[in-house]
């Protein structure tokens, strides 16, 4: 069992980009949770009922963004994407999940009693789900087999589109999560990681300041790059 527990946040952080974890552990920036997501995560409670954007704002969302927020729009769009979909309704909301066995924790959205959602506020991929989504389901998955003494399948339904995708564990996932693991435990440790450059770069808000903590390179591997 790893000697800290670590958050399943902090986990997808690491295993998309170390860097990323290393930042925002480093300023001191409260969370301000995107409008979207507050309207997806509401409308996630309703899921499997008739959808409804009057009764979704009128019986609390309205209270929980700002007026001038574009929040009625991303609810009509989601409410008209979800409305063409067949959803189950679930048994529990917002469970709290937890391994000894790998030290992590966190939070699923929906649960049911073979399986759990993540709601997510944009739209599905072409194809599958977005590697960071598949990494904070293989995180719960482990965290409810362990609870549960039984394997677990999780969803990523993402409401901008309307669209439920499924993700089954492989062999492949465990090792992923390992990796992901061991990459969060040595920043959270204070080490220094390095910045692994992909497409989450376009929307990473640390992207213009990750480039000042990179580790400096070695002599030999600046010759090396110029070869």
């Amino acid at each position: 069992m790893p000697d800290q527990k670590i958050s399943v946040t902090d986990v997808v952080k690491a295993g998309t980009c170390p860097m990323q974890l290393y930042l925002a552990k480093s300023v001191d920036i409260p969370y301000e949770e995107p409008i979207a997501y507050t309207v997806a995560k509401q409308l996630s409670y309703y899921l499997g009922d008739i959808l409804s954007a009057e009764d979704v704002w009128e019986e609390g969302l309205k209270n929980m963004v700002p007026e001038d927020q574009p929040a009625l729009s991303y609810l009509a769009k989601m409410v008209a994407a979800c409305s063409k979909v067949t959803w189950r309704q679930a048994e529990q909301y917002d469970v709290s999940v937890f391994s000894e066995k790998y030290g992590i924790y966190g939070k699923v959205d929906r649960f049911f009693d073979d399986s759990f959602s993540l709601v997510k506020s944009g739209e599905a991929p072409t194809r599958g789900v977005y590697l960071h989504d598949r990494l904070r389901v293989i995180c719960y998955a482990v965290c409810l087999e362990e609870m549960f003494g039984k394997p677990f399948y999780g969803r990523v339904e993402y409401l901008g589109s309307g669209t439920i995708r499924s993700v089954v564990l492989e062999p492949k996932d465990r090792r992923a999560l390992f990796l992901a693991l061991r990459a969060a435990e040595k920043v959270l440790n204070g080490g220094i990681p390095k910045v692994v450059r992909g497409p989450y770069c376009t929307w990473c808000k640390f992207v213009e300041t990750c480039s000042a903590v990179e580790k400096p390179k070695s002599l030999f591997s600046k010759m090396m790059s110029k070869a």
